[in-house]
Parts: C-alpha cells; structure tokens; sequence
C-alpha cells in the first residue's frame, strides 16, 4: 500500500500550530481547564495534529479519501 501526503504546506502549519496550542492547554496549563478528561482529550487532540504535521498525512483525510495536497506535493514512484 503506498502511503502519499494528503496535507497541503499550509494545513500542515495551522495543524502544528493548532496542536501545540492543544498540548500546551491540555497537558503543560491544566488550569483552563476544569475537567481533567476533557484536558486529557484536547491534549490528545493536539499529539494527533502534531504527527499529523509530521507525516504529512491526516488519519481522518485518509479514512474520508480526501486531500487537500496539491499533485506538485504528491511523491511520484
């Protein structure tokens, strides 16, 4: 199975951004908020958006066959 990159350059840096802003509330500031299971999901949530960012692929892109990769970014073998 070849895996291609689903993630366009400026998904991959609003996913990074938005996962580390999810990490930094969900694990480091649990402060904002009250509820630690809700902190730990959004903590998750944002681990998720930072290997997404990573591997160039989103998990749900890949389950809804979509992508937002232009034909430029896809590898060609």
């Amino acid at each position: 199975m070849k895996k291609t990159p689903n993630m366009h350059q400026i998904d991959r840096i609003v996913r990074l951004i938005i996962g580390l802003v999810c990490v930094y509330i969900g694990f480091i500031d649990t402060d904002l908020i009250t509820s630690r299971a809700v902190a730990m999901l959004v903590g998750i949530f944002g681990v998720v958006n930072i290997w997404a960012f990573y591997t160039f692929r989103c998990p749900v892109y890949t389950m809804a066959n979509f992508s937002t990769a232009g034909k430029s970014e896809v590898s060609k073998d």
